[in-house]
């Protein structure tokens, strides 16, 4: 999942290249976008 920095506008990669080529927004067409971590916390045990 990917997020517009302008916009907010949360897309897959699949729904990105549907509508362009390169790397922009859907909904906006602004270049600059970021990668949408996983809330999830991955806990490990310390030795």
């Amino acid at each position: 999942m990917y997020e517009c920095m302008r916009c907010g506008y949360v897309f897959s990669k699949s729904e990105m290249e549907e509508f362009f080529k390169d790397y922009k927004c859907p909904r906006c067409g602004y270049r600059i976008i970021k990668k949408v971590r996983k809330e999830d916390i991955k806990r490990v045990k310390a030795i």
